[in-house]
């Protein structure tokens, strides 16, 4: 089964549009690419609740107090030493079960083990425009959006990746990101991280963790497998999906149908697929000469105050993980590049809103053929307005060549 699906029904259960692959040609909603940019007076879900948790976001960077990295170690640490609470860890106490433990002691091993990036909402969102830009060349020449990155070697065998999801869904509808042409408001909830783990030889194991807005942490549905060819190349053609037994066995006791549980498995699946561009890139750039814009810079994860309460209680799972993180965010090349991103849509958006419809011009006398066979003699008329002064007129014509983002030269891989 590929990994990269060109679309997936909505869920109900999933409270949001689900995503395509960062490899297919439409967004992710399962909708054809193309949007005009989004006007900033036609904004009526920005709240001015989401003023302040915005102007919060710039002041603290990514929400680092509220990291799922800590949340999930935190949680997995507690509950496998017989210390989580109902009211914390509801999957844990209603269904538990072998597979569920044996999943928590992976993830907290492959956490704790894991090499971590934090991106700040400006870079998740400058990442994200370089997936627009890359799926449209990808779609131009056929092939998917992963290939024209190349092959990109993970920073370390294990491999955490967090974004604030919500702040990402506001950025790609303000900026009318192609992804969001049928959407009334921004979508994304929560915070998002993946878990990339390469020791395997066979397959890249892919575990996308999300916690949404006001709500616990739930363990993942499933799971990605990206099997490697013999060569050792990843062959996102040939992906299993492992379903996580006991958070199906979960629903199920919750009153959820099959066809629910289904749909929520669809949709962690696309939307696991379609934002693993995110890593990549960030991957990719890391490498490149000039960081690609960005500015890692070292941060503390865990405070002096974290480590000494979890010393004096004895939470070892937190003393084992990683003392601090790599903080993303971006630079003057990148802000740059927003800047005329930004000022470039809104121009496209006024010129959209100002241009007129075709100018009056003359049509000469010509059949028109129906399929039923029936042909119709259409007589010469006029078409079109009359020009309104001072009104620019739509001119048919090429389009310009669209400005395309360089990544490292390295060797494109030819699996589809």
């Amino acid at each position: 089964m590929g990994m990269m699906p060109t679309g997936s029904p909505e869920s109900s259960a999933s409270g949001q549009g689900p995503r395509s692959g960062p490899c297919a040609p439409v967004n992710r909603s399962g909708r054809p690419y193309g949007s005009a940019a989004t006007s900033s007076a036609a904004r009526p879900w920005k709240s001015l609740d989401h003023r302040k948790r915005s102007s919060e976001v710039e002041q603290n960077g990514a929400g680092f107090d509220g990291m799922l990295y800590k949340s999930l170690i935190s949680l997995y640490g507690s509950s496998l030493a017989g210390k989580s609470g109902p009211k914390d860890d509801l999957i844990w106490h209603f269904a538990p079960s072998d597979d569920l433990r044996q999943f928590r002691v992976y993830a907290l091993e492959a956490l704790q083990r894991a090499k971590v990036f934090l991106l700040d909402h400006q870079a998740a969102a400058y990442t994200d425009t370089l997936h627009d830009a890359v799926s449209r060349q990808a779609e131009e020449a056929g092939v998917p959006a992963m290939a024209i990155l190349g092959e990109v070697k993970l920073p370390g065998s294990v491999v955490w990746v967090e974004f604030d999801d919500r702040e990402l869904g506001v950025a790609r509808f303000e900026r009318a990101s192609p992804v969001t042409r049928h959407d009334e408001k921004p979508l994304g909830t929560g915070l998002r991280g993946y878990l990339l783990d390469d020791r395997n030889e066979g397959h890249l194991r892919i575990t996308m963790f999300h916690r949404r807005e006001s709500s616990r942490v739930v363990d993942p549905i499933c799971a990605l497998l990206v099997k490697r060819t013999p060569t050792g190349q990843l062959n996102y053609d040939d992906v299993e999906v492992e379903l996580s037994r006991s958070v199906v066995d979960f629903r199920v006791r919750s009153g959820d149908t099959m066809e629910m549980i289904q749909g929520r498995r669809t949709v962690h699946q696309v939307e696991t697929g379609y934002d693993l561009f995110i890593p990549y890139a960030l991957f990719a750039m890391l490498v490149s000469p000039d960081l690609g814009g960005i500015i890692p810079t070292e941060t503390e994860t865990f405070t002096v105050k974290d480590t000494k309460t979890a010393r004096k209680f004895g939470k070892s799972w937190i003393l084992g993980a990683q003392k601090s993180h790599l903080t993303i965010r971006i630079g003057p090349q990148a802000a740059a590049h927003m800047a005329e991103r930004t000022a470039r849509l809104e121009f496209e958006r006024q010129t959209l809103e100002a241009r007129n419809g075709p100018v009056r011009h003359w049509v000469s006398e010509h059949e028109r053929h129906y399929r039923s066979g029936k042909v119709v003699l259409v007589k010469a008329h006029q078409r079109g307005q009359a020009p309104v002064p001072n009104l620019p007129t739509r001119v048919m014509g090429p389009k310009p060549d669209a400005e395309g983002f360089e990544f490292p030269a390295t060797e494109r891989s030819s699996q589809g």
